[in-house]
């Protein structure tokens, strides 16, 4: 989630889906934050690191509401089905009237922007905006971004009319992802990440004193998708690189090796640009596009199948500053 820096778009949902998803062999576990206000975690998978969770949302700017939201960790495959969304990473919403965010288990940089974002959230709940409906972030970030304006406009909107990445919830939970961790994957490529001056006001605002500040990672941003293409259908991962000397590196795997003719081919866009083409001949399982020293650029990562019928893909998309010098 992820984060200046690289970016991928996090898909995630906001309404849960979770009827019947009760299971057997759930743990609770608490934890606690720096200040001693309980931590609640919901375990359904095995070989669960609570703390390592515990330590992302620790180290993020909150309040009271961290004891007020449950994180419910699962097996990476059951995410789609619990937030009814193939496109979901994780998702925030109330389950039986409890806050609770659902997420994979995996200790990743991946999975620690994801539950940042699904923290905004649930953050954006606690803090209200004088006379605007819920969501709509702080009053801090409200004005900083000029969202009434927007909203004026119609450039923005409170549900998904006009798409995820102007959703004001979405943009809010982007923007405070990004706040918290270096590298995060911004995922909206419409809107500049929050600079110095944001990062600082939104920091403030939430208690959190300047010097909390993350410093800058060069730690790369791996993402996953995985699912199944329709035949000649297209799965697309938007991203953006803010800076330059961006490295960018796609691996793509589709299934029916045996399958005569070309298959898919994956690319790398640019500005509009395609920037790097790997095609899927018969008997050829995965590609790699490795593309050094790009950026700045608006971007994606596209799978493509040219096939009549469906296809397995896994997309693993890394992205890292290269190191100056």
């Amino acid at each position: 989630m992820l984060r200046p820096r690289l970016l991928a778009t996090l898909l995630v949902a906001l309404a849960l889906v979770l009827a019947g998803a009760t299971g057997a062999g759930a743990a609770i576990v608490t934890s606690h934050d720096d200040q001693g206000r309980p931590i609640t975690f919901d375990v359904r998978a095995a070989n669960v690191n609570t703390e390592w969770y515990a330590s992302v949302l620790r180290a993020a700017a909150h309040g009271d509401e961290i004891s007020r939201v449950t994180v419910r960790i699962v097996p990476a495959a059951q995410v789609t089905t619990l937030c009814g969304s193939e496109e979901a990473a994780a998702c925030y919403g109330k389950l039986r009237g409890t806050p609770t965010i659902v997420i994979a288990v995996g200790q990743s940089l991946f999975n620690e922007g994801t539950l940042l974002h699904e923290y905004g959230h649930h953050l954006d709940t606690a803090w209200q905006v004088a006379g605007v409906p819920e969501l709509n972030g702080t009053q801090v970030w409200w004005d900083a971004r000029g969202i009434a304006s927007l909203l004026s406009s119609h450039t923005v909107a409170f549900d998904y009319s006009l798409g995820w990445s102007h959703s004001i919830p979405e943009m809010f939970a982007e923007d405070y992802a990004y706040s918290q961790m270096p590298g995060y994957s911004y995922g909206i490529t419409w809107l500049t990440p929050p600079d110095a001056t944001l990062k600082a006001a939104l920091f403030a605002e939430l208690g959190t004193p300047t010097s909390a500040l993350p410093p800058v990672s060069t730690e790369p941003l791996v993402v996953i998708r995985k699912g199944t293409l329709a035949p000649r259908g297209a799965r697309v991962v938007n991203f953006g690189l803010l800076g330059r000397g961006r490295h960018v590196i796609l691996t793509a795997t589709v299934t029916k090796p045996k399958r005569n003719g070309l298959r898919a081919r994956a690319q790398i866009v640019c500005n509009g640009t395609v920037v790097a083409t790997e095609t899927f001949p018969h008997g050829r399982t995965q590609r790699v596009i490795d593309l050094p020293g790009l950026g700045p650029a608006d971007c994606q990562a596209k799978l493509v199948s040219t096939a009549g019928v469906k296809l397995g893909y896994t997309l693993k998309l890394s992205l890292a500053i290269e190191a100056s010098g």
